[in-house]
């Protein structure tokens, strides 16, 4: 969900979505009844700042129940906005952004929707749900320095439940280092659960330059557009997290190729880890280059997936990842000889994604 906020103000719409695949993500901004307006979305940097310190709080306290402390720019300060540029009544003022962006993300109502349908059977289902459907905010309109009575917020029961399910904690001294813009925030959040997922499996993870601008809430539709901001981002994420070990794979004949993030990286922090640790540094001199580019072997490297390919796949395996498949079918493929390859790609993927889903290889 982080991800896929907007990056800009969707502006006076009544709703807000994402498709990818079969599940759409919508945001419906909440309605504040005292002013009798929209209180809009929540977009940008703020909220996914928010989101990360909720989510570090969850998996360090196990419990549904943040407390946000007694002063506006002590909590500033955690999520690395600037304490020092006037109060909520300011124009330009962090906390003036923060309190609105607060009210946009605690307000709205974030919807899950999973449909499918084919000749044999059709279905839907969805998940209605608020970050923290209940809390209380108390901080001084002209004064954010001075001390109030303690915020809180109460998170939703269902959030919860997601964020103890996959705990995959985030470094919000990383984050303070990326924190003026949503790209990098959502690169970095992505990354590291992948770094997980690679440490824990012990093999590298592709990741197609396709499936991250998918898996973002950037409004940047052209790919190759994409694909360079992302690398001007992923720099400043390895400035601070020395232990993600990343290789640009470069396409052939046109295509993007991705990011493969090898099993030997090392998540920014560990499930464990939520003490008072040292400041996160840069990679030393000595230590192996954290981004290298890597040009295409001499061995034709496999094609991406076309996008019906990934749909026919999703609608057939609603809850298996076809890059998690496609990846295993290139390892599959480096095993045959040249003369044993297929002629058409996609159409070999489906034949054996059949029976790499049962098991059979």
């Amino acid at each position: 969900m982080l991800c896929t906020l907007p990056h800009s103000d969707p502006g006076d719409v009544p709703a807000w979505s994402r498709k990818n695949g079969n599940l759409t993500l919508g945001i419906q901004p909440g309605f504040n009844y005292k002013t009798g307006k929209s209180y809009g979305y929540p977009y940008g940097t703020i909220p996914r700042l928010l989101l990360v310190w909720i989510v570090t709080e969850i998996l360090r306290t196990k419990s549904r129940h943040l407390e946000l402390g007694i002063r506006l720019t002590d909590f500033m300060a955690t999520l690395g906005l600037n304490t020092s540029n006037g109060s909520i009544g300011a124009k330009r003022s962090d906390a003036r952004r923060l309190r609105e962006q607060m009210e946009r993300l605690f307000n709205a109502i974030i919807s899950f929707d999973y449909s499918k349908s084919g000749n044999a059977s059709s279905g839907t289902a969805w998940l209605n749900m608020q970050v923290a459907p209940k809390g209380m905010l108390w901080w001084s309109e002209k004064d954010p320095d001075a001390t109030t009575f303690g915020s809180w917020i109460d998170v939703g029961e269902e959030f919860y439940k997601a964020v103890m399910a996959n705990p995959y904690p985030l470094d919000i001294r990383v984050l303070r280092h990326i924190k003026d813009s949503a790209l990098g925030i959502d690169l970095y959040t992505i990354l590291n659960r992948e770094a997980y997922r690679a440490r824990k499996e012990g093999k590298p993870r592709f990741l197609a330059w396709e499936w991250l601008h998918a898996q973002t809430g950037n409004e940047c539709a052209d790919i190759r557009n994409f694909r360079r901001n992302a690398l001007v981002q992923l720099k400043q994420i390895l400035e601070v997290h020395s232990g993600l070990i990343l290789s640009v794979q470069a396409g052939r004949r046109g295509q993007l190729a991705g990011l493969v993030i090898s099993n030997l990286s090392t998540p920014s922090i560990r499930a464990e880890q939520f003490r008072s640790d040292p400041p996160v540094v840069a990679r030393s001199e000595t230590a192996p280059p954290a981004l290298t580019m890597v040009a295409p072997t001499p061995a034709p490297i496999k094609p991406q997936l076309k996008p019906t390919t990934i749909e026919g796949f999703r609608e057939r395996y609603p809850y298996l990842d076809p890059y998690d498949c496609k990846y295993a079918f290139d390892v599959w493929l480096e095993s045959k000889a040249e003369d044993d390859q297929p002629k058409h790609y996609d159409k070999a993927f489906l034949g054996f994604a059949s029976k790499w889903v049962k098991g059979k290889l």
